[in-house]
């Protein structure tokens, strides 16, 4: 059985909103800057992309990144236990260390880890985010195997203005959130403050795990206090300079065998400066130099020998120069440095790593064609010289229909516990590499978009552990076929987007399917106005995952049906309401951890624009 009855009718669903009747929309393709490093449109771009807007985050009541990209085309994501638990997320089926992901430009993530903390990224200072699916290292170096995700915080734009907000809910959840944000005379500010709390429920069923017993019956709660600050000003002659900062920190609990860490306190961090002039007329150039941070101290209460630190930080700078020698052609060449940086309990041989790059690209568009073309030479520190590249095409089959076709390579850099940790590492991996073929359909039926996509992507060196050695080395390969399917526009007045993804992950080593990934999923937000009320339902549908690389633990497939309504009462006051898991199915995004149950949240939200 491909699906299990739940996840069939969503299907059903779909080709049941597929066939309802099409009503126009005036909305322009949203604007995507990371598949190219270059301001578009998602339907001008070779690339796959996917871009979330504010509009869209508060239409959804979505109150992590986790459930907003759940689901979304190309993508898993897989909870350890609910809010502000480790969350690892699946794009494309590469491995959770094999995505790039920005937040305003700033590269993220653990150095020691290789991952990034999803669990403690606040939504409500993020104010769109763009996820560019497929090879990615030649525009950002290493891990963008998968493809990138950007995540951009809020900008002020308009008239001055405030708001703040409350939220209550299951699990004695609270969030509180204030903001104000405006320009004036060629100067912008937007400054927003937010914090987050929950009880949360027992993250763990009692498991054996590495000869000990993992038994706490506890509420492992979280909690999350974040700013932004985005603060620019306009010059002369199209100079702009803008400083942009997140910073989130708090703590959460989790289950773990005595007498190992069972809580954390972490910060995420970035900070960054950009500048951007037009010093020809055929000339854009953008320089950005920025910093991040991931620390986390790691505890177990009355056990003080538990703690551990891990600090880390990444520094970067780039400029790029975009040249225009027609009007249908770009040139972009650019510079691109970034330093990793470590400081923990634990004794790592090196604790620095730095990688510059040059790039290059080119991409031309015809009455009927499009082009793409681009090359990367870097030096990495400790792995010396390496080139990635992308080749894209397209052609316009008819006035609605467009095709394209593209090859590009990507890598990843072993992480500093792969090569470093004490007793556990080897300094002689060597990076990861893939290479994608890509094919794909896109168009509009009436003013409504659909895409189809298929992919084929190996993956060679990657690094797992090696019984022969019993220390990690590069002895797996792996094959990803995927097909991906989207679709938005208005439904019979309901705002609709759905997403469908068929993936084939094998480990081509064992020729087991890759942990943790769905092969099929699907996702279907659709949402309606009714002058002042709204409405709206998500459906969430996976098939069964195997959680381990012997295939030999399977994870039921499952469906979630989210619910949500608002009411506009005035001018500035807007309540929201939501039901999640709407029929209270039990199900598991890891093996042995719990998942949320049914829950109700309320929202209300005063903003002196709201409703004007």
């Amino acid at each position: 059985m491909l699906f299990p009855v739940h996840t069939r009718n969503g299907l059903l669903a779909v080709a049941v909103l597929a066939a309802l009747p099409v009503t126009a929309r005036t909305e322009q393709s949203p604007i995507v800057v990371t598949a190219t490093r270059v301001a578009q449109t998602a339907d001008e771009t070779l690339s796959s992309v996917t871009v979330i807007t504010r509009a869209d985050i508060e239409r959804s009541q979505a109150t992590s990144l986790s459930e907003l990209l759940q689901g979304k085309a190309g993508i898993n994501v897989a909870t350890q236990g609910g809010a502000g638990k480790l969350t690892a997320l699946y794009l494309r089926g590469a491995n959770p260390g094999q995505v790039t992901v920005l937040v305003d430009g700033i590269r993220m993530g653990s150095v020691t880890t290789g991952t990034v903390a999803w669990e403690f990224l606040p939504l409500d200072q993020v104010e769109r985010v763009e996820i560019s699916r497929g090879p990615n290292s030649a525009l950002y170096g290493s891990e963008a195997i998968g493809g990138v995700i950007q995540i951009f915080t809020r900008r002020g734009e308009g008239p001055f203005r405030w708001g703040a907000s409350l939220t209550g809910g299951r699990y004695d959840t609270r969030k509180l959130s204030a903001d104000i944000s405006g320009n004036r005379d060629n100067s912008w500010i937007s400054a927003r403050v937010a914090h987050e709390s929950t009880n949360g429920f027992d993250a763990r069923r009692p498991t054996m795990e590495f000869g000990s017993l993992v038994d706490e019956s506890d509420n492992d709660g979280y909690h999350n206090t974040s700013a932004s600050l985005r603060l620019g000003h306009r010059f002369g002659a199209g100079t702009e300079l803008e400083f942009h900062g997140l910073n989130a920190s708090g703590n959460t609990e989790y289950d773990a065998a005595y007498p190992f860490a069972d809580e954390d306190h972490f910060v995420q961090q970035s900070l960054g400066l950009t500048l951007t002039s037009a010093p020809t007329q055929d000339s854009d150039l953008t320089l950005t130099l920025g910093r991040s941070l991931d620390k986390r101290r790691s505890i177990r209460s009355g056990v003080p020998s538990s703690t551990a630190l891990f600090n880390t930080e990444r520094r970067v700078f780039s400029i790029q120069d975009d040249l225009h020698p027609s009007d249908s052609d770009t040139v972009s060449i650019g510079f691109d440095y970034h330093d990793d940086l470590v400081d923990s309990t634990t004794t790592y041989t090196e604790t620095s790593r730095d990688t510059s790059a040059l790039f290059a690209q080119f991409q031309k568009t015809t009455a009927r064609q499009s082009f793409l073309g681009r090359l990367r030479p870097l030096k990495d520190e400790q792995f010396g010289y390496y080139t990635t590249g992308n080749l894209a095409w397209g052609y316009q089959l008819a006035d609605q229909v467009g095709l394209t076709a593209a090859y590009g390579t990507a890598y990843k850099a072993p992480t500093f516990n792969d090569l470093y940790w004490p007793g556990y590492s080897n300094p002689a991996l060597q990076p990861e590499k893939s290479d994608t073929l890509e094919a794909g359909l896109k168009g509009h039926a009436g003013s409504t978009a659909w895409e189809l996509r298929a992919f084929h992507t190996r993956i060679r060196n990657l690094v797992v552990y090696d019984p022969a050695t019993n220390l990690p080395g590069n002895i797996n390969q792996a094959r990803i076929d995927g097909l991906e399917t989207t679709l938005s526009g208005t439904l019979s007045g309901w705002q609709t987007s759905a997403a469908l993804t068929l993936l084939d992950p094998v480990d081509r080593t064992s020729g087991n399917i890759l942990p943790r990934r769905a092969k099929r999923s699907l996702r279907v937000d659709c949402d309606r106005q009714y002058g002042r009320a709204g409405l709206g339902v998500t459906l969430i549908a996976l098939g069964p995952r195997y959680d381990d690389p012997a295939n030999t633990s399977e994870i039921g497939g499952y469906g979630l049906v989210n619910l949500r309504t608002s009411w506009q009462l005035g001018r500035r006051l807007l309540v929201q309401g939501r039901i999640d898991n709407a029929f209270d199915r039990s199900y598991q995004e890891v093996a042995t951890y719990n998942t949320a149950g049914r829950s109700l949240f309320i929202t209300l939200r005063y903003d002196t624009e709201t409703g004007s």
